[in-house]
């Protein structure tokens, strides 16, 4: 499951969704402003809550909005 850790104001988190969704990738959005848990969570990933952190395995990340990283760890 590909997860996003982002926040509603994020113009990079948004450039990272909307790349992902003309991919068609699934990926579930998880708001560190509006959840304690999945701020938690981003900083156990990238020891930061700095956004938007994308990942598939809760381990490896791509930090911000890159593309040939993100295609690299989701195989596109």
């Amino acid at each position: 499951m590909v997860k996003v850790y982002s926040f509603e104001t994020c113009p990079w988190c948004d450039k990272v969704k909307k790349y992902l969704k003309s991919k068609n990738v699934e990926f579930e959005v998880r708001d560190i402003e509006l959840s304690e848990e999945a701020a938690k969570e981003c900083e156990e990933i990238s020891g930061d809550t700095t956004v938007p952190v994308t990942t598939v395995d809760g381990k490896n990340f791509v930090l911000g909005f890159d593309k040939a990283k993100l295609d690299a760890m989701l195989g596109l």
